[in-house]
């Protein structure tokens, strides 16, 4: 028989239709995953969702994904824009993709406009104080008494971020804080002082993940719900479900039912479903608490407020920016922190030990000092994998031992089902786990009676002996296996209670409980912690979720190898300890929001750094251009064989510099390399050394390269170059406005430095050149008006301190009052220090 194949499509197959709808279909799904994209997860989504079609060749396969992509990219709202035009008839290195080269196609970022007004749907929230607000009196009340558990009183910061929710009136507000904090001591206060004004019942508690809403409404005894389901029954498929079914129960109490049983019937179903969807719903003066807002999605904590808003409640996020964020699209609680709209805790509770609170406090900062300080209290170990991990489970074991809690973390499921199943071994040999009765697991391996399992499914169908379901998270004791059925019967961790697992659910949803991933453990709290390191597969959040875990020691063990490759014939190929964390604090894994990534890419576009960085790049073109001419004119054919050294960067550069400083002077030079070292195997090194030494002979300029001029006789070149210096003039005028009419602490230090002549037109000029200066190298939160001392690398930089420096020193001069303040603007270099690091001026 003759089996019959669909044919391949070819380019061209495909109408534009269909192309829309599935670039709509494309950037959807990549909307839901993350706040912005560029073309790049464009082409990726298209290409898992075109997966099934079966093209004629790779050409056609291509051509379909591209236009998919570029459908998608057309649907989608840019948050950067093409700044430049391109000249008729640009040469390649002006221009790139038909855009110029400062306008890379692929470096384009988008939204949606879905994501945008989820996002303020937030804000708004936040800046809406029309909400339902506590008095001051029944706040003060219930503060002065409140005890969390009957023991603990709220500390000074934990009593201030309570009063302030409640007192605030706002829809939305929002409580921060690093680990250990109190967040959850703040929250049982706030939920006393609310219903003691409002009535019991009327704070309802939210989380992302059915553990940690358990765990919430254990800890502060309210009813508490994950946010999926709550959405899923209120406004989702369960709520439509429910009106379809009393939809066609009123119409049938409408058009044919008598007075009856069969009436009867009918309208109690209506009245159970009407109940049904009531205890889904918000209610007015309700207090609706998220806790771990941070892993929340942007699409379902708009959702949330919206219900809120309407039912007249309002709605407190509780989290820490700083742990993990929400797989899909996220960065709504980092956003409103970011914005001072959030009530912060500073103050650590959880750790024994001093130091440990201001060191975990550095780690959540991507502050690498931190590791010192790890370092120093012998917390941090080093060394192979294979120690590593063998240090790390031998720590865990005896903390054990001892009778302390602890946990053991990996940064990936392989070293986590290693040390899982290591720890079963050792159970095994003590007698404490049953090895011939035993079930099959999720993970691949199996367990008997003794052994700790981990739930990882939520089913609602599955319930305990105290009534409650078995949630993704529940840490299991086996006590016992049926080993006909491959059930498995266990006591929940938690509460005591006991539960039977059938084999269904333990051969797809059960796996060993011994070690868990940094992402699993956010929420727990123990004596101690012990970290597994490896390159690459941490970021930030989860080294610091996982060394804040315990209350008296955490403990990092950095693998310096990778186990996943072999192991490098030359030593000194992988990285440090020191390097492997330094890597992963520099690994920021919390997701921006569409608007923060908006104004971020406004601000960086037309900032002095981005258009110096363009300008110097047109800059050196023209010079090139003009040193071959001059060249051309005074020794015939040597251009290019200057331009076939590896030195020719560097002399363009120092040519360029120079002719700044004396074109006359800086020609004689050239010909007299030229001519002097006619031997030499690299002349263009040469006309470069000849080049330094005679700038290191004349005063230091310190011009501004931006004000120096750059000229050539290229049209397409000059128009780019006048398009740069347009943007540098508009920076320029917008920040000397801008820093007029704003007051800030440097500005207040430099005015304190500058004397009694603050106010003339020569220290406003100071100003001025102080504001472009911090613009042009990025200087934004330093208080030292010309920021921290640079390296000495950083020659331009340093060179522009100092003629900006200069200048303060002669209007504070000119002060009758003149003091110096050298920790203000001196500049820390000298020019005998800059010309030892001459080869870095290129």
């Amino acid at each position: 028989m003759r089996r019959s194949h669909t044919t391949p499509y070819r380019t061209g197959g495909f109408t534009a239709d269909w192309i829309d709808a599935v670039g709509s279909l494309t950037r959807e799904r990549v909307a839901t995953k993350r706040a912005t994209w560029s073309r790049w997860n464009l082409l990726a989504e298209a290409e898992r969702v075109c997966a099934d079609i079966r093209c004629h060749t790779p050409a056609d396969r291509n051509t379909m994904i591209d236009a998919v992509a570029t459908a998608a990219e057309n649907q989608s709202v840019p948050l950067n824009e093409y700044r430049y035009t391109v000249p008729v008839n640009a040469q390649p290195d002006l221009r790139f993709a038909n855009r110029s080269i400062f306008d890379f196609h692929g470096s384009r970022l988008y939204t949606d406009t879905a994501t945008l007004a989820n996002e303020d749907v937030v804000m708004t929230a936040r800046n809406d104080d029309g909400g339902p607000a506590v008095s001051a009196a029944v706040a003060m009340e219930a503060l002065d008494g409140y005890k969390h558990r009957g023991r603990l009183e709220l500390h000074s910061d934990q009593r201030a971020a309570a009063a302030q929710v409640l007192l605030s009136g706002n829809r939305l507000d929002a409580v921060v804080g690093p680990a250990g904090t109190g967040k959850t001591t703040t929250l049982g206060a706030v939920k006393a002082a609310w219903e003691a004004e409002f009535g019991a019942g009327t704070v309802v508690g939210l989380a992302p993940a059915a553990a940690s809403a358990d765990v919430l409404g254990r800890e502060l005894a309210l009813t508490t719900e994950n946010v999926a389901k709550w959405l899923y029954e209120s406004v989702g498929h369960g709520a439509g479900h429910r009106a379809a079914q009393f939809f066609d129960t009123e119409q049938q109490l409408t058009v044919g039912a008598t007075p009856g049983p069969m009436s009867l019937r009918l309208a109690q179903r209506a009245a159970r479903l009407a109940a049904e969807q009531d205890r889904w719903g918000f209610h007015p003066n309700q207090l609706v608490v998220v806790d771990e807002a941070s892993m929340v999605s942007t699409l379902q904590l708009s959702a949330l407020v919206q219900q809120a808003r309407d039912a007249g409640a309002k709605m407190l996020l509780v989290g820490d920016p700083g742990q993990l964020d929400a797989i899909d699209a996220g960065g709504t609680l980092g956003w409103l922190d970011r914005q001072s709209k959030t009530v912060r805790l500073s103050t650590i509770w959880r750790f024994e030990q001093e130091w440990e609170q201001d060191a975990s406090l550095k780690l959540r900062a991507g502050d690498f000092s931190a590791i010192a300080d790890y370092y120093r209290h012998q917390r941090i170990q080093h060394g192979s994998y294979v120690d590593m991990v063998d240090k790390a489970y031998l720590s865990w074991q005896s903390d054990l031992q001892d009778g302390k809690s602890s946990i053991l973390i990996a940064a990936d499921n392989d070293t986590v089902s290693m040390l899982n199943r290591r720890a079963q071994a050792d159970r095994v040999i003590q007698g404490s786990v049953d090895a011939e009765h035993t079930v099959p697991l999720s993970d691949g391996s199996r367990a008997g009676a003794g052994d700790t399992v981990i739930a990882r499914l939520n089913d609602r169908s599955i319930t305990d002996s105290s009534g409650d379901f078995i949630r993704n998270g529940t840490m299991l004791d086996v006590v016992r296996t049926g080993r006909r059925d491959g059930s498995l019967t266990a006591v929940r961790r938690d509460t005591g209670a006991t539960i039977v697992l059938g084999r269904e659910y333990v051969e797809s949803s059960v796996e060993l409980g011994y070690a868990t991933t940094a992402h699993r453990s956010q929420g727990i709290t123990v004596d101690t912690g012990h970290t597994v390191v490896t390159q690459g597969r941490l970021t930030r959040e989860l080294l610091y979720v996982s060394m804040t875990r315990g209350r008296s020691g955490n403990h990092a063990y950095v693998s310096e190898n990778d186990p996943l490759d072999d192991d490098p014939l030359d030593p000194a190929l992988p990285s440090s300890w020191r390097q492997i964390l330094g890597e992963v604090l520099a690994a920021e894994g919390a997701e921006r929001t569409a608007h923060e990534v908006r104004d971020a890419e406004q601000s960086k576009a037309d900032s002095l750094g981005q258009l110096s960085a363009e300008y110097d790049y047109l800059a050196q073109i023209a010079a090139a251009e003009d040193l071959v001419k001059f060249l051309d004119v005074h020794s015939s054919g040597m251009a290019a064989e200057l331009q076939r050294s590896p030195s020719w960067g560097a002399t363009v550069a120092a040519w360029r510099q120079a002719t700044g400083v004396s074109r006359p002077s800086t020609q004689r030079v050239v010909i007299a390399a030229l001519q002097i070292e006619a031997s030499a195997r690299d002349m263009a090194a040469v006309v470069h050394s000849r080049l330094r030494q005679f700038l290191s002979g004349v005063p230091a300029a310190g011009s501004d390269p931006l004000a120096a001029p750059a000229l050539t006789s290229r049209p397409d070149l000059a128009d780019m170059i006048n398009q740069v210096q347009d943007r540098v003039q508009q920076r320029m005028t917008h920040i000397a406005r801008d820093t007029m009419m704003r007051d800030t602490e440097w500005k207040r230090a430099l005015r304190e430095t500058l004397g009694p002549n603050g106010l003339t037109d020569h220290a406003t000029d100071v100003i001025r050149q102080v504001a472009i200066h911090r613009d042009r190298w990025g200087i934004d939160d330093s208080p030292l008006p010309l920021g921290p001392v640079p390296d000495l690398y950083d020659w331009e930089q340093q060179e522009q301190r100092a003629r900006i420096t200069r200048l303060v020193d002669q209007s504070a001069l000119s002060s009758p009052s003149y003091r110096q303040a050298p920790t203000l603007l001196d500049d820390p270099t000298s020019r005998e220090d800059r010309l030892i690091n001459v080869g870095w001026q290129i």
